[in-house]
C-alpha cells in the first residue's frame, strides 16, 4: 500500500513596502519599533499644548505670549524647515536611506534643548547677573519668558526635522495593505503617551516640571536612536535631475523652486487636502494650547481632576482603535474622517452651551476626546491615500507652507490676542438643557475649535469631489504627479 505524498508546507506570508519584504515576524518587529517611537513622539508633542502653557502662565506669560511661543514658533519653524527638508529628503539617496540619516543627527539636539527648557528661570537669573542683564531687562518681555521662548524655539527646530523624517519613514516602510491597522495601533500608542501626560503628569507640572522634561528628553534619545539602528529603509527609484544643464547656483535654485511649486500646487486635490490640514492643525497647534484653562479657570477644576477626566477617552480609544483601523482599510479614510469630523464638531459646540460642571465636562471630554483620535488617525491615512508616495514628504512640506503661515500669522497669535482682550469679560445666558451658563473667554475657545472642525468637514466634501476626477474605471484613485 503506497503512502500519500507529504503535504507541502504553506509558503510564509510576504508583506511588501516598496522594495522591502517582510515575513510576519519581521513586520511585527518593525511595527514594535515604530509604535514605541510614537509613544515618545506623543509625549513631546503633548508637552506643548498641555504642559508648557501652564509653565509659562505660572511665570507670568500673557495669553498672546503663550500663543506665540507654543503655537507660532512651531508653525514658523514648520514653514521654514519642512518644505525644503521634505523636498531634499525625497531625493536623498544614501546606504542608510533617505530619512534615517537626518533622524539620527537631529535626535540629540531635541534631547538637549528639551531637557534645558524647565531650567529657563535659573538660566534667566544667571544671564541677568552677567553682562547682558541690562540688555535683557530693556525688553518689554520678562527675561524668563525670553529664555523660555529661546529654548522652545531651539528644541522645536530639531523636533521639526525629526517630525518630517519620522512620518516620511512610516510611509516608506509600512506596507499599504496594513497601513490602516498600523495607523490605528499608531494612534493607540500615541494615546498611551497622552495618557501618561494627562493622568499621571499634568497634576505635577507646577511642582515637578524638571523631572518630567528630563525624563521625556532621555526617552527621546534612547528610543529614536534605537529606531535608527533597528529599522531599515529599502531601495528608491533614481532621482530625475531638476537642474538645467550648465546652470549656475541661482538658476538651479529657482529651477527647483519652480519644480516644487508646479508639482505641489497645481492640482485641486492637493489644495483641498492642504485646506483640511490647516483646519485640523490650526486646532492642534493654535487653539488646544488654551483649552486646559477653560476647566481650570472657568469651571474651577484642579489640574489633577482635568488630567484624569481627559484620560478616560484614551481608554475607550484603545478598545475601538483596531476596528476603526480595519474600517479605514475597508471603506477608506474619507468615509471614517467625515463621521469623525461631524462628531467632534458637535461635541465642541455642545461644550460651549452645555458644560457647567465636572460631570458635563467629563461627558464632553469623552465625546471630543474619542472623536479627536478618530480624526487624527483618519486624516493621517488620508494624506497617504491622497499624496503620491514618491513625493510624500515634498507634498507634506508644501502643505506646511500654507498651514504654518496661517497658524503663525493668524490663528495662534489671533486667539491669544482675543483672549487677552476678553480677560475679565463674561456673560450669563439661560439655556433649556443646562440652565444658567456663564460664558467667559476660555469657553469661547471651544467655539473657535468647532468652527475649524466644521470648515474641515466642508473641505473634505470638496476633496472627495476632486478625487473622483483622478479615479479610474477600476475605482482606484491615482495620485497626480
Amino acid at each position: 500500500m503506497s503512502s500519500l505524498p507529504p503535504t507541502p508546507a504553506a509558503a510564509p506570508a510576504v508583506y511588501r513596502a516598496g522594495s522591502l519584504t517582510y515575513n510576519a515576524a519581521q513586520l511585527r518587529s518593525v511595527f514594535a519599533w515604530l509604535l514605541g517611537a510614537e509613544v515618545v513622539y506623543t509625549l513631546i508633542d503633548m508637552i506643548e499644548p498641555m504642559v508648557l502653557p501652564i509653565l509659562l502662565k505660572g511665570h507670568g506669560a500673557t495669553d498672546t505670549q503663550i500663543g506665540i511661543i507654543v503655537g507660532s514658533f512651531t508653525a514658523v519653524l514648520q514653514l521654514i524647515i519642512m518644505p525644503p527638508l521634505g523636498y531634499w529628503s525625497d531625493r536623498l539617496r544614501t546606504k542608510w536611506g533617505r530619512r534615517i540619516p537626518v533622524l539620527f543627527w537631529a535626535t540629540p539636539f531635541v534631547t538637549l534643548f528639551l531637557a534645558l527648557t524647565p531650567f529657563a528661570p535659573e538660566i534667566a537669573r544667571w544671564l541677568e547677573a552677567g553682562r547682558i542683564g541690562p540688555w535683557l531687562e530693556s525688553f518689554p518681555i520678562a527675561p524668563v519668558i525670553l529664555v523660555f521662548g529661546a529654548l522652545v524655539f531651539l528644541y522645536r527646530v530639531a523636533q521639526t526635522m525629526t517630525n518630517t523624517m519620522f512620518f516620511g519613514l512610516l510611509r516608506d516602510v509600512v506596507p499599504d495593505t496594513h497601513m490602516g491597522r498600523f495607523l490605528a495601533l499608531f494612534r493607540v500608542f500615541g494615546a498611551a503617551g497622552t495618557a501618561i501626560i494627562t493622568y499621571w503628569l499634568l497634576g505635577h507640572v507646577e511642582t515637578h516640571n524638571k523631572p518630567i522634561f528630563l525624563g521625556v528628553a532621555l526617552l527621546n534619545l534612547g528610543c529614536f536612536l534605537a529606531l535608527c539602528r533597528f529599522v531599515r529603509e529599502g531601495e528608491y527609484p533614481p532621482v530625475e535631475p531638476t537642474n538645467p544643464a550648465g546652470a549656475g547656483r541661482a538658476a538651479s535654485f529657482w529651477a527647483k523652486v519652480r519644480t516644487f511649486c508646479r508639482e505641489s500646487y497645481a492640482h485641486p486635490v492637493y489644495l483641498w487636502m492642504y485646506f483640511i490640514r490647516v483646519c485640523l492643525y490650526g486646532v492642534q497647534i493654535g487653539l488646544l494650547n488654551f483649552i486646559v484653562f477653560f476647566p481650570q479657570k472657568e469651571l474651577g477644576l484642579s489640574l489633577t481632576e482635568i488630567g484624569h477626566m481627559r484620560t478616560w477617552p484614551l481608554f475607550i480609544w484603545v478598545f475601538i482603535a483596531f476596528p476603526i483601523g480595519q474600517l479605514v482599510d475597508r471603506k477608506g479614510a474619507t468615509f471614517v474622517l467625515q463621521w469623525g469630523l461631524a462628531l467632534i464638531t458637535l461635541g465642541y459646540l455642545g461644550t460651549v452651551f452645555l458644560v457647567v460642571g465636572p460631570l458635563t465636562y467629563l461627558v464632553s471630554s469623552l465625546v471630543t476626546g474619542v472623536a479627536f483620535w478618530i480624526v487624527m488617525m483618519a486624516q493621517l491615512k488620508l494624506t497617504q491615500e491622497v499624496f503620491h508616495p514618491q513625493r510624500y514628504s515634498q507634498l507634506a512640506g508644501a502643505n506646511t507652507i500654507v498651514q504654518s503661515a496661517l497658524i503663525a500669522i493668524l490663528i495662534s497669535p489671533g486667539a491669544g490676542w482675543l483672549l487677552d482682550h476678553l480677560k475679565g469679560w463674561s456673560t450669563t445666558v439661560t439655556l433649556p438643557a443646562a440652565g444658567e451658563v456663564v460664558i467667559g473667554p476660555y469657553r469661547l475657545v471651544n467655539l473657535m475649535i468647532a468652527a475649524l472642525y466644521g470648515l474641515a468637514l466642508f473641505g473634505l466634501a470638496r476633496l472627495r469631489h476632486h478625487m473622483k476626477q483622478h479615479t479610474g474605471a477600476d475605482g482606484q484613485y491615482r495620485a497626480p504627479l
